[in-house]
């Protein structure tokens, strides 16, 4: 039992809670010496202590401007209709920038912004087309779903449907010359 109780000899008074067990910790000095509340934190309790503070530093200051608590008042439905997932409408057919971000062979993984990537076919002539090359999408569905036989619910694919048009560089260039 002596085993799993750890005794701290740095820590002169108090409970130390150890190896489900409270040990009483002793090193000569009287329990006056050093009361708990001004033993150093850490872990949870001293990133708890400073979130607490941060947040009523913010509230103390909301509350003195009277212009930055009108925002805090707006409801969620508001937020969401001025968000620009909403602003943009429907997905289907909206041109769109991305990024290549992966290349397995012919198949190009491209980050445009949304909930979930898209995979394109590189072209015949798309050599140039390369991890960090910035591409225009025409995108098809947000995200791919099917309800199978049988199933209540939906099953995702965790990818987006779009159609590649090509490089975003390469046209932009056609567009100066002419």
């Amino acid at each position: 039992m002596a085993a799993l109780c750890k005794v701290v000899p740095r820590l002169r008074c108090g409970v130390r809670y150890t190896s489900s067990r409270f040990v009483g910790t002793s090193s000569g000095a009287s329990g006056s010496d050093q009361p708990a509340s001004d033993l150093p934190k850490s872990g949870f309790a001293a990133a708890f202590e400073l979130q607490s503070e941060l947040r009523r530093e913010a509230e103390s200051s909301a509350a003195g401007g009277s212009g930055s608590s009108s925002g805090q008042q707006e409801s969620f439905a508001s937020l969401l209709r001025r968000s620009p997932l909403i602003q943009m409408g429907p997905a289907k057919d909206k041109v769109v920038v991305g990024r290549i971000f992966h290349v397995v062979q012919d198949d190009l993984y491209v980050d445009f912004g949304g909930k979930f990537h898209c995979v394109v076919r590189r072209p015949e002539n798309g050599e140039r087309l390369q991890r960090g090359s910035r591409v225009r999408l025409r995108l098809q569905d947000l995200e791919l779903t099917a309800r199978f036989l049988g199933a209540k619910t939906d099953t995702t694919l965790l990818e987006a449907q779009a159609v590649l048009l090509g490089p975003l560089d390469g046209r932009d260039g056609r567009d100066n010359q002419s």
